[in-house]
């Protein structure tokens, strides 16, 4: 039973790498609403705008908090 904190500390690290993978998706995220609306006037950028970094801001902060507690 020598291998179980060790398979555990692969997960971990699986996750904390899922979770800077998802950083990234978010910040594509955020550039490509930042060209969007450059390109279609909608008359709500500024909504689009702030959900975009809103979620960028949420998944820096589970990342953080995956840190902490794993």
């Amino acid at each position: 039973m020598e291998f179980e904190p060790l398979i555990w500390d692969i997960a971990k690290l699986f996750f904390l790498f899922a979770y800077l993978v998802y950083i990234v998706f978010a910040v594509v995220a955020v550039r490509q609403v930042y060209l969007m609306t450059q390109t279609i006037q909608v008359g709500f950028e500024f909504v689009l705008k702030t959900i975009a970094w809103f979620h960028l801001f949420i998944s820096i902060a589970v990342l953080l908090y995956a840190f902490v507690t794993l």
